[in-house]
């Protein structure tokens, strides 16, 4: 008891400093209702940060260079809210308006497969088997969406302190933006000397994966947003002229769901697919060979130039932060779930080399370059031993 007493009078800065951080955790955990609105203003920070930063670099003040960032999003958005959204919220309508249609459709499709099923020779308990398989199948996939759906909407449209959030996250964001370059420094001053630098280098790290994350996504949903409208005008021109009335929907739904990896552009593909379903064959076929182009484009020419080392992760391991984030938090977590997965490879690694006794300067430069431990050359056993020198 005396040594555990004496180990923490030792350490007791860091004892202190990890007790707060467990007390802000705690609340913020509590008023979590009210952290989507702030994660949206941090999504803003990181795309207005650079253009704040190089109005300061032409000699204006940096508050404001921040008013004038907010007065070009202001207009931003009343421009898409004047010329965009109209043209949008009709094709909404009639893709709604010919929803009875697409049901037919499926109906037809679905009705077909399970003739084709019934058809088939399968023993009686085979047959019971599969059926009780597609029956538990359909009933996970329901309760997959209900609970990828359910937190979220009830988070953002449920309570009071998402709203209120949203009140405070502009003046919030004015600051922030404002005192950008002094936020690290106040961070490491509340915290012991010793931890300072290694302080830096992990906001470092992490505003390095959340800005070029957020920004590489915008850029990526803007891109896929113009070709698919691209790409549907051409199918519309050669005769497909059905996907003429539903071009800019499509196109926006294809946009946003390139934030989900992996099953997004998925995803995305299905609403065009059961329209040209409902033209002929040839119209459903194009139109998945047109998104699986597009996509192949974007992940082997956009994606390694747009979020380069920013989300540098393996599809598996996607795939399982992708679950795991919605089956936590909904589709605020299907969303996060590929920065938040980098971000913490790169903790990882940065607390690896620092334990190996790596310097906080060395440890940060190798992490950011994704450098990993070269093991020393082995001699060429073709070339001959260099003579031993002689003792002097």
């Amino acid at each position: 008891m005396t040594d555990l007493l004496n180990a923490l009078l030792r350490h007791r800065v860091g004892c202190f400093v990890l007790a707060v951080g467990a007390l802000l955790g705690w609340l913020i955990w509590s008023a979590r209702g009210a952290l989507p609105a702030f994660v949206i203003g941090m999504a803003l920070a990181f795309v207005l940060d650079p253009v704040v930063t190089l109005l300061q670099r032409r000699r204006l003040p940096r508050w404001a260079g921040v008013l004038a960032a907010y007065v070009a999003l202001v207009a931003i958005v009343w421009a898409l809210v004047a010329f965009a959204v109209p043209p949008i919220a009709r094709q909404t309508r009639d893709l709604i308006g010919n929803m009875p249609q697409l049901g037919a459709a499926l109906a037809d499709i679905q009705h077909g497969i399970e003739d084709w099923y019934r058809s088939l020779p399968l023993p009686e308990d085979l047959r019971g088997m599969l059926d009780e398989a597609i029956v538990r199948a359909e009933a996970a996939f329901d309760e997959a969406i209900r609970a990828m759906l359910g937190p979220t909407f009830g988070t953002l449209f449920r309570t009071f302190g998402f709203v209120f959030g949203l009140v405070v996250v502009p003046v919030w964001l004015f600051f922030v933006l404002k005192d950008r370059e002094r936020i690290p420094s106040a961070v490491a001053g509340a915290l012991p000397p010793s931890w300072r630098d290694d302080s830096d280098n992990v906001l470092h790290l992490l505003a390095g994966v959340g800005g070029r994350w957020v920004r590489g996504q915008l850029l990526l949903g803007v891109a896929i947003f113009i070709a698919t409208t691209i790409g549907l005008t051409i199918l519309t021109l050669a005769g497909f002229t059905e996907f003429g009335s539903f071009t800019l929907v499509l196109a926006l739904i294809a946009g946003v769901l390139e934030w989900f990896p992996i099953i997004g552009p998925v995803i995305s593909a299905i609403p065009a697919v059961l329209i040209g379903i409902t033209i002929s064959p040839a119209a459903a076929i194009a139109a998945v060979v047109l998104y699986v182009v597009i996509q192949q484009l974007e992940n082997n020419l956009l994606v390694p130039k747009v979020l380069g080392d920013a989300v540098d992760l393996h599809p598996a391991v996607l795939i399982v932060a992708l679950v795991v984030g919605a089956g936590l938090f909904g589709i605020g977590g299907a969303i996060l779930a590929a920065p938040v997965t980098a971000a913490g490879r790169d903790l990882y690694r940065y607390t690896f080399r620092r334990l190996n006794g790596v310097p906080p300067a060395d440890a940060l430069a190798q992490t950011s370059r994704r450098q990993t431990p070269q093991l020393p050359a082995l001699p060429d056993p073709a070339l001959p031993e260099p003579p031993a020198e002689a003792p002097a």
